[in-house]
């Protein structure tokens, strides 16, 4: 018998609609935001992932937007280089912790156990999912309202906006007049709904460097903070 751990109480959905600052019409659409496909054993169900496609091109559509008319004589370049850090994973982790949703993000019992609702890339997936999920309810403004008041800090530079470690090191591996680092993947292990990563980056005249994620995408910009540290190149 499969047990179903999706299930929200009234409270529960006012606590969420208080966090957000938005109530959902159709809660459906928040119950999928929130749950990751552990949290359903043996049984097909409604996931964040979908959610997660549609929030991401919503929240790049309002930073696009919000970068273009707050730097009206900034060329492309610099542009597309903060649009990156605005809405990369661990942007998207950030304004979820700063939401307080981790602790209604539905996982199953082992994968709770282990702090997977805690995680960096679960918790970015579950804000793009939730994004998406506002947007499908309300429209673009209210999906919209939530961006400004997560991002603001981030869009007016009164928290510093750092590189991330993969951009870091290629530019620094060009400034050496080295390759482009590469990166592989040294194994790959678990279920399809919690995979385990493990990712070397390889710097010509460097030894490897190895680190693990729940993806191949965080399991690059770790390997690649690994060999930073490692060569303290930054701290």
């Amino acid at each position: 018998m499969t047990t179903d751990r999706t299930r929200f109480s009234d409270q529960e959905f006012k606590a969420i609609a208080a966090l957000l600052g938005y109530t959902f019409t159709n809660r459906d659409l928040l119950k999928a935001a929130l749950t990751h496909g552990s949290s359903r054993k043996g049984k097909l169900s409604t996931t964040y992932q979908r959610l997660e496609f549609l929030g991401d091109r919503v929240l790049g559509l309002v930073i696009a937007e919000e970068l273009y008319v707050r730097n009206p004589r900034k060329a492309e370049g610099p542009l597309a280089q903060n649009f990156s850090l605005l809405v990369r994973a661990e942007a998207c982790a950030e304004a979820a912790r700063d939401l307080g949703i981790a602790d209604h993000i539905r996982v199953g019992l082992k994968e709770k156990a282990q702090g997977m609702a805690s995680q960096k890339l679960i918790l970015g997936d579950v804000m793009e999912s939730i994004l998406g999920a506002v947007y499908l309810d309300g429209g673009l403004e209210p999906a919209r309202g939530l961006i400004m008041r997560l991002w603001e800090k981030r869009l007016s530079n009164r928290t510093k906006l750092i590189k991330d470690a993969k951009s870091f090191l290629q530019e620094w591996a060009l400034g050496q007049a080295k390759p482009i680092p590469a990166y592989r993947v040294v194994s790959r292990d678990g279920p399809d709904h919690s995979p385990h990563f493990t990712i070397a980056v390889m710097v010509d005249g460097f030894t490897e460097a190895i680190a693990s994620a729940q993806s191949k995408r965080i399991g690059e910009q770790l390997a690649a903070e690994a060999f930073l540290r490692r060569e303290k190149i930054r701290k």
